[in-house]
């Protein structure tokens, strides 16, 4: 199950930045950086967050649904996944910690907040 979450995030964050017009999509250097930000056709945010020079995921990464509500809250260190992920899902919560693209912790919480 922690694989699949990952394996999922990963698909749709990657296909998400591939596959975007860029119409949807705006991009600024930001220092060292690239800040990303991907919306829907319906102008709400899919997916916010930074990218190396060399095109790694890194700092936070918010991902959305189409109806503004956050899906996801990721961190990354230049590709690499790190610290406490947060996944909104069917009104439950779940945590999902990582130490160098490793899941070190899984908690599943019964409400959102």
């Amino acid at each position: 199950m922690k694989k699949i979450y990952t394996l999922l995030l990963f698909c749709f964050i990657t296909f998400s930045l591939s596959a975007q017009t860029e119409k949807n999509k705006k991009v600024e250097k930001v220092g060292s950086f690239y800040e990303v930000t991907i919306y829907y056709d319906n102008g709400n945010i899919m997916q916010h967050g930074f990218l190396t020079m060399d095109n790694k995921l890194h700092a936070s990464w918010e991902s959305y649904n189409e109806d503004g509500t956050k899906k996801c809250v990721a961190t990354y260190n230049e590709g690499v996944k790190t610290g406490t992920w947060i996944y909104w899902n069917d009104g439950k919560r779940t945590m999902v910690t990582y130490e160098n693209n490793k899941i070190i912790d899984v908690v599943k919480l019964d409400s959102i907040k």
